[in-house]
């Protein structure tokens, strides 16, 4: 039977950790023999993804333990990674003329074990074979199914298992995988039978299904779940899309018109509106049902505002409104002026995303949908910052935080707190504020919202730049731009801002968060000189984000780092544009400002 393995990302460090494995265990072992001395620890990452390409199965680790003769861990790995069931004792070429003789292939080896199964049997393994990692039964039973009934798929499991044929690990319902020699194996047989096409359809058929059903719990009290279940399935979810977008697009507009919210939390926004560009452009889905191609519509817009092409994507919403609204489809034509509300923010009308904020309040308040009241209250809250309404911004993201515990949505109580933390550095409480965005940004961390967690860090370094703890403030620099220069050096910002041509919008964001810490640090420590390049660098990064409070308060640090009048100039263009009102210490500054120069 297949010996345990070291999990993914586990990589023994000495060799006392390596024998806490028995698969790593024994190889490490078996190579000591052939080659008469252990493997190194230079070897070990090497050894431990070799093992689990392997599967554990100690044939095949004593057959490639062999190798090691002539051959190191790492050239082992390059070199039969991909086809461990070509594994064998003998010189290439050579056929035993009696079988029985002892030396064997890995591949014969797998062969006898699926000669054991019964015709019916083989076929199921076959079928299975198009799972790439953990499945579940009932997954496995759908699969089976191929359309037809359903059935008990537990005693062919077990007979698997019993064969050694497949790894049954952990306790969670993605458990089940066949052992990689053995998915090769009945993947060749399934070529050979021609039955591969027929198997991978109703594997990506499969896995939409499975997408489908799960993704509406990305959003609310069942998200880590979803989020889980999804994470388990990447690999098949990849696998399903790029067969499908060959010969089921339908099906692939399927799968990935549920996908967006999952893939912007995975960081994918890119790659995944790019998917769903080709398949709305793919005339074969043209006779998709209109709301299924407005979902994907919809989603394509979702993540063009995560990498600053919103404005690419902004008519492409607005037709996904037009569709849900004729359709009467309540949930999609919240979702749609909720990115509706994000896009245009991001773009400047902030009048018209007012005003599908308070559409999607309304609605959502005559469907009694708690959840989109709250986006709703979230999106409203940051007009009342613009205008300078903070208290009522404190009174809205209180209710923001009363409806997501009461539809118990902890992701989106934690967004709203991370608003309050910002809020709080706005009011000028700013030791609160770090605490608050400390708390937040942990959370984040486990939510596994990274872009919002780097942005909350931000805005904590910011609280400490403009409470004076200077060296707290470089600190968080350092964490989010490690690649950047030495904090506090005199180089010209606009060399060291990170953001290179063409990035997105969050690139953009950060590069203006990061220039406004630097500014208020060079500017508590007396530089100048230095803060205006910083404050300078910051207010040209955040000319194109959707947050314009940024903006304006780079320029008005900017107009106390330098006597050139003109700043003032544009500040006052910025804020006529964007709605923008100065805070009460930003026009104590300015003020003085004004006093000192006569003005």
């Amino acid at each position: 039977a297949p010996l345990d393995v070291p999990p993914a990302g586990v990589e023994p460090a000495d060799r006392a950790d390596l024998d806490r494995w028995p698969a790593a265990a024994l190889f490490a072992a078996r190579f000591a023999q052939a080659r008469r001395e252990p493997p190194t620890p230079a070897e070990l990452p090497a050894l431990a993804a070799l093992v689990r390409r392997l599967g554990g199965l100690p044939l095949a680790i004593e057959l490639m333990a062999a190798r090691g003769r002539i051959l190191d861990v790492t050239e082992l790995l390059d070199r039969y990674g991909d086809r461990v069931l070509d594994l064998t004792g003998v010189r290439p070429g050579w056929e035993p003329a009696d079988p029985s003789a002892g030396t064997v292939t890995l591949r014969d080896a797998v062969a006898s074990s699926y000669h054991l199964l019964a015709t019916a049997d083989r076929a199921a393994l076959r079928r299975l074979s198009a799972f790439r990692n953990r499945w579940s039964v009932e997954l496995a039973e759908e699969l089976l199914a191929d359309g037809g009934r359903r059935w008990d798929a537990a005693p062919l499991l077990d007979r698997l298992r019993e064969l050694g044929l497949l790894s049954v690990r952990g306790t969670g319902p993605f458990r089940f995988r066949l052992l990689d020699a053995v998915r090769d194996f009945a993947a060749e047989q399934a070529d050979a039978d021609g039955e591969t096409a027929r198997i991978r359809m109703r594997h990506a058929a499969v896995i939409a299904g499975l997408v489908h059903r799960t993704a509406p719990g990305l959003v609310g009290a069942q998200m880590s779940g979803a989020v889980r279940a999804l994470d388990e399935a990447t690999s098949d979810i990849t696998a399903a899309l790029t067969y499908a977008a060959e010969h089921a697009p339908e099906t692939a507009l399927l799968l990935a018109a549920s996908l967006p919210r999952w893939w912007r939390l995975r960081g994918r926004d890119v790659s995944g509106r790019r998917r769903l560009r080709r398949l709305l452009a793919d005339p074969r889905t043209a006779g998709a049902r209109p709301t299924l191609r407005a979902w994907a519509m919809l989603g394509a817009a979702r993540l063009a505002a995560e990498h600053g092409a919103g404005a690419e994507e902004l008519p492409t919403a607005r037709a996904a409104l037009v569709v849900f609204a004729e359709a009467g489809d309540v949930t999609g034509e919240l979702s749609a002026r909720s990115v509706l509300c994000a896009l245009l923010l991001g773009l400047g009308a902030h009048d018209e995303a007012r005003e599908q904020a308070e559409a999607a309040l309304a609605a959502a308040t005559r469907h009694h949908r708690v959840r989109e009241m709250a986006v709703a209250q979230a999106h409203l809250t940051w007009h009342d910052v613009r205008e300078g309404r903070l208290a009522g911004a404190r009174r809205r993201l209180a209710t923001v935080d009363r409806l997501a515990a009461q539809c118990g949505d902890q992701r989106l109580r934690v967004l709203a707190r991370a608003d309050q933390a910002e809020l709080t550095r706005l009011e000028g409480r700013f030791a609160e504020a770090v605490e608050q965005g400390r708390r937040v940004a942990a959370a984040l961390a486990e939510l596994g919202d990274p872009g919002r967690r780097r942005r909350t860090v931000g805005a904590v370094g910011l609280a400490l730049a403009h409470a004076g703890r200077t060296d707290e403030a470089l600190a968080t620099v350092a964490e989010l731009w490690p690649s950047g220069a030495v904090p506090g050096r005199r180089r010209p910002p606009a060399v060291e801002m990170l953001d290179p041509p063409g990035a997105g919008g969050d690139a953009r964001t950060e590069d203006a968060l990061r220039g406004l810490i630097e500014g208020h640090v060079a500017l508590h420590r007396g530089d100048r000189e230095l803060a205006a390049e910083w404050f300078a660098a910051a207010a040209d990064a955040a000319e194109g984000v959707a947050d314009r409070r940024d903006l304006v308060e780079a320029l008005v640090g900017l107009a106390v780092s330098t006597a050139d009048p003109r700043v003032l100039d544009r500040l006052d263009a910025a804020r006529q544009v964007t709605g923008v009102s100065l805070l009460p210490q930003e026009e104590e500054l300015l003020f003085s400002l004004s006093a000192r120069r006569g003005r």
